[in-house]
């Protein structure tokens, strides 16, 4: 069975659990984000080999995050998915973009990589850190301030730029998932931008972890380059010796 074949199945069996079934659903969630983290170090490991030097991840001590993670539910009164505070365990923050200099760009116009929305979208979640704690909290004090009773959304956690704010363009939203209690919350304000629609991509937007899985497995980490001709032989040699989760 071939990566994209068994990504697949991975994906598919994720659908067929509820958010609802906590033992079942965490179990698995768990499991997938501990092989995630072996499979983020392989693909970090092997842009560097290609000349992708703009990479970079941040593990928190647990009980610092753990610690951070009060903070901001006691005073939102929200909950951080668990799912992503499962992340920030296991994998930490991660980043394959240049948000200080923009010097990735350069790496895609060399290599004659462009796209139609022209970023690449790499991969970025914000790790539980000060800063993000800091932020997360003064964004929700202006929600809060401005929140009618009237509007169903509720507050998003943001934990990454858009793909055009990634590649130094005025853009939309961030990415992010809503401040609530649960395994499956939807990746907000993404769209797969890329020329091929992604095999493994059940849903737009999709839900936290199958926009990993998708994102990584499938797009090598920068899901607006999928299809892109002269992204494919850079793709193969970025998945190479990638564990599956």
């Amino acid at each position: 069975m071939n990566t994209i074949d068994k990504t697949l199945e991975n994906q598919q069996a994720w659908q067929t659990f509820s958010a609802d079934d906590e033992s079942a659903v965490r179990v698995l969630a768990l499991e997938s984000l501990s092989k995630c983290a072996d499979t983020i170090t392989v693909l970090s490991e092997n842009l560097r080999n290609i000349g992708y030097v703009w990479v970079s991840s941040e593990r928190i001590p647990e009980d610092v995050l753990e610690r951070n993670v009060r903070v901001i539910e006691t005073k939102t009164g929200l909950l951080i998915p668990k799912i992503l505070v499962g992340f920030w365990k296991l994998v930490g923050g991660v980043s394959f973009v240049d948000l200080n200099n923009y010097r990735h760009i350069d790496f895609w116009k060399e290599n004659k990589i462009s796209t139609k929305n022209g970023f690449a979208d790499g991969l970025h979640i914000d790790a539980c850190n000060d800063e993000w704690i800091s932020f997360i909290y003064n964004d929700f004090v202006e929600w809060k301030e401005y929140f009618s009773p009237d509007e169903s959304d509720g507050f998003l956690l943001s934990l990454s730029p858009d793909g055009y704010h990634k590649d130094n363009f005025s853009g939309g939203e961030p990415y992010g998932v809503l401040a609530e209690s649960n395994w499956k919350p939807i990746w907000q304000n993404f769209e797969w931008s890329s020329v091929a629609y992604p095999v493994t991509a059940l849903a737009s937007p999709p839900d936290f972890l199958s926009y990993l899985r998708t994102t990584i497995l499938e797009c090598a980490g920068f899901p607006a380059l999928l299809g892109v001709p002269a992204f494919d032989p850079i793709k193969e040699k970025l998945l190479q010796g990638v564990p599956i989760f």
